[in-house]
């Protein structure tokens, strides 16, 4: 008997059209090519969430703001789990619109109105892209030794061709770093836990004039915005799935895979800054980890983070395309590789911690009335629909939905924290932390649902308000090619 495998084992270890590019851009995708399982989410959220950006923001917790680590484990833990909820809760939305979470986003804001959050997406994701690009660059210069431009360049090449690539081998790499994430954080966790000053106690000094409530609520912040910030790509990873999949068992993959590893990682975070500040992964191998294990961690966290950055690439090339900017799918993913680029290289003279803690909180400032204003719309005004054909209609313009997203930003900014800007509220109250995420999430909410209730929704079509009718099938835009099967 021959040791070679057969080809049709190989076709099942690696299938032919697992490299072929995704052509789909942001149309729906039809009952047709509909396929994958739930599971697939739970792998996609957890490899995504084990990172270096999850560890820091656990780091900051205890090093940062002074929580001791019971506190500081409790703090991660409660901001993962709003992070990972919402990840959940839109993730349910992309088997049954069979359309990127963007796409779905025209809904509550109107066709035009859209735009700029579409805008806000794109920087985001750029954003996102430079943050790992600078934390995959010093991962290569310490196991290398290379300076910190070619480190750059191979880690930003790397993360554009996954995202090239598209929603399948996305899927299949994050599948594949499940089981060795696991694995090597299992020995992480053992030198982290057991060094740790675990007894730590809140650090008074640390958190200055947060005190101990404006540390803990800062600390929760964080960790929520860092796992939030993935909730505008949710049902981007999502869509391919059959309309069959019960969405309560979506819901719980993809938010369960979230917040297990990130308030994983994050406590592990927490642990390692009660003895010493992490500042760059070359500090994990220098400061915390025996040599052999700490190299096996930087090769998985570079890996983690590359794939984790061609997330943010992919879904920042939704974006794009939502702009009406005339480019292809994989165009677009360059041209969001390209800003991060140069975002990055920028970042990457500067102080990471302080640009990470700012970085982290501006996101939850716009994104948590965004969530707001979705979960009220898809949750309770859309309940039931399945038709996309509206989040494709010029005629609805702008709509309500952005009002209550601006209501919800504006509410907001009283209650900023951060060392760009405090606001009054913030300022007069410090133990406050900073909560104006939350508050702009109530309030674009409640604006939300009070506007739809004056005024409910109708079914439209081609611009033309009908009364509701029964789900329709998915329309696909026939003007693009697409590899059907292939993108999941």
């Amino acid at each position: 008997m021959s040791g070679n495998a057969s080809p049709s084992t190989l076709s099942r270890l690696i299938p032919g059209d697992l490299f072929v590019i995704e052509r789909r851009g942001v149309e729906p995708v039809a009952a047709a090519d509909r396929h994958g399982r739930a599971g697939s989410l739970f792998t996609m959220w957890f490899s995504s969430n084990v990172q270096f950006a999850t560890l820091t923001s656990g780091i900051l917790g205890t090093a940062g703001f002074g929580l001791g680590f019971a506190q500081a484990t409790l703090a991660v833990g409660l901001g993962s789990a709003i992070g990972s909820l919402a990840i959940g809760l839109l993730s349910r939305y992309g088997p049954r619109f069979g359309v990127a979470q963007l796409v779905q986003s025209r809904g509550p804001f109107g066709y035009y109105g859209n735009v700029v959050v579409a805008l806000l997406v794109f920087c985001k994701a750029a954003a996102w892209f430079a943050v790992e690009s600078v934390l995959g660059a010093f991962t290569i210069q310490t196991l290398t030794g290379l300076g910190f431009a070619p480190s750059f360049v191979v880690t930003v090449v790397a993360q554009i061709l996954l995202a090239v690539a598209g929603y399948r081998l996305i899927h299949r790499v994050q599948r594949i770093l499940a089981v060795v994430l696991t694995v090597v954080f299992l020995a992480v966790s053992w030198y982290a836990l057991s060094d740790g000053n675990l007894g730590a106690g809140f650090d008074s000094e640390r958190a200055g004039a947060l005190g101990l409530s404006g540390a803990f609520i800062a600390t929760v912040a964080v960790q929520a915005a860092r796992a939030m910030s993935f909730s505008s790509y949710a049902s981007d990873y999502s869509r391919y799935l059959p309309v069959a999949v019960p969405g309560r068992l979506i819901g719980v993959a993809a938010g369960g895979g979230a917040f297990l590893a990130s308030w994983w990682i994050g406590t592990l975070g927490a642990a390692i800054g009660t003895q010493t500040m992490v500042g760059t992964p070359a500090d994990l191998v220098d400061k915390v980890l025996p040599g052999v294990l700490g190299v096996v961690v930087l090769v998985a966290l570079w890996l983690s983070n590359t794939v984790t950055a061609c997330i943010d690439c992919y879904s920042g090339s939704m974006a794009a395309l939502l702009l009406d900017i005339p480019l292809r799918r994989w165009q677009s993913v360059v041209l969001v590789g390209a800003i991060g680029t140069v975002g990055g290289w920028i970042a990457g003279q500067g102080d990471y911690y302080d640009s990470f803690q700012s970085y982290l909180f501006l996101l939850g400032y716009w994104v948590g009335p965004w969530l707001g204003v979705m979960i009220v719309y898809l949750g309770v005004v859309a309940r039931g629909r399945t038709a996309p054909d509206p989040f494709y209609d010029k005629g609805r313009r702008v709509r309500a939905g952005l009002a209550a997203w601006v209501f919800g930003l504006v509410v907001s900014v009283p209650f900023m924290n951060q060392s760009l800007f405090t606001g009054p509220l913030a300022n007069a109250v410090p133990g406050l932390g900073d909560i104006a995420a939350a508050v702009g999430f109530a309030g674009g909410a409640a604006v939300t649902w009070l506007l739809f209730a004056i005024r409910p929704e109708s079914v439209v079509t081609q611009g033309v308000p009908v009364r509701p009718v029964a789900p329709a099938e998915p329309a696909v835009d026939t003007t693009r090619p697409t590899v059907a099967g292939a993108e999941g």
